[in-house]
């Protein structure tokens, strides 16, 4: 129960070129992908066009002496259920919610809002185990993917549903609606379910008052910076010039009553997507990438 974490070490893990989100850079992987999709990646191809177009960085490795921006940032597009990942299959392999943005079914704020708001946590796409983690919970540790573990530790969370649902409470108790880094790793990151809003919002309104502490969570910072940089991309949140603190934007302001009520929608547990033994990976890609222009919720300016 809020504040109490399941585990040591408790985060969001989140990938970690947030920096570098764009409609352009978005744009130029995904076409670029378009020149293998359904074949087996070509990565001279792929960072040719890259290159040439000025997409990003050549990204030179040390090992190879050879560019290798593919490699380096293609987790952008699984990350967010753009491709499946490609430890999963060789092959280049788009998903529906990619092809509606590229048909223009949808812009690129709508995709990638949505795509954010369905995040959650476990997912199949970050399922390594890290070393520290097994080591913190000891011999009595017998779960083959961090999925697994998330799930028997009963998580199941949406992050930016929940930061929007926390700034919205604040604002309706007449309180700075803004979450600073600092914030979020000690009071947001502790939360394991949607429903624990009520009480972390109390237990940040009782930190900025002084009339209660909790220790920040260690590990947990550098990934909360990451989530920052990553709903600053979508026209629900805004990051300060700084980037120490993240707050509702103009567009949450004046549609604050819909995107409420879509966030209460994706609360119900049975929106998500549940952990199940088997290829549970390639399951949680055919779940985030699907896309229904009839029920999805997309973002209209």
């Amino acid at each position: 129960m809020y504040p109490d974490v399941p585990y040591q070490g408790i985060s969001w893990p989140m990938m970690q070129h947030a920096g570098v989100l764009s409609k352009g850079v978005m744009d130029g992987l995904l076409h670029a992908c378009i020149l293998c999709n359904g074949e087996e990646a070509k990565p001279e191809v792929i960072n040719g066009y890259l290159i040439e177009h000025g997409i990003l960085t050549p990204n030179v490795r040390k090992d190879s002496n050879q560019a290798d921006a593919w490699r380096d940032y293609q987790q952008i597009l699984s990350e967010f259920g753009f491709i499946y990942s490609t430890r999963l299959t060789k092959r280049i392999r788009l998903t529906p919610v990619a092809m509606a943005y590229l048909n223009g079914r949808i812009s690129y704020e709508e995709a990638f809002a949505l795509q954010v708001m369905r995040y959650q946590y476990p997912n199949g796409h970050k399922s390594q185990l890290s070393p520290s983690l097994v080591d913190s919970v000891g011999e009595s540790f017998n779960f083959s993917s961090f999925t697994e573990f998330q799930e028997s530790c009963q998580i199941l969370i949406r992050p930016a549903v929940l930061i929007w649902q926390i700034m919205e409470h604040l604002w309706k108790k007449s309180e700075l609606a803004v979450l600073s880094l600092d914030e979020l790793q000690t009071y947001v990151v502790r939360c394991t379910r949607n429903s624990d809003v009520h009480e972390c919002v109390n237990f940040i309104l009782a930190g900025r008052q002084n009339r209660t502490a909790l220790n920040p969570m260690p590990r947990a910072r550098r990934n909360m910076a990451d989530w920052m940089k990553v709903l600053n991309q979508t026209l629900l949140f805004k990051l300060s010039a700084d980037g120490s603190s993240l707050s509702l934007s103009g567009f949450s302001i004046k549609n604050q009553r819909e995107i409420s009520n879509v966030c209460l929608q994706m609360c119900n547990l049975q929106t998500f997507w549940h952990y199940h033994e088997g290829d549970f990976k390639r399951d949680w890609f055919d779940f985030y990438g699907s896309f229904d222009d009839v029920t999805d919720w997309v973002l209209t300016k």
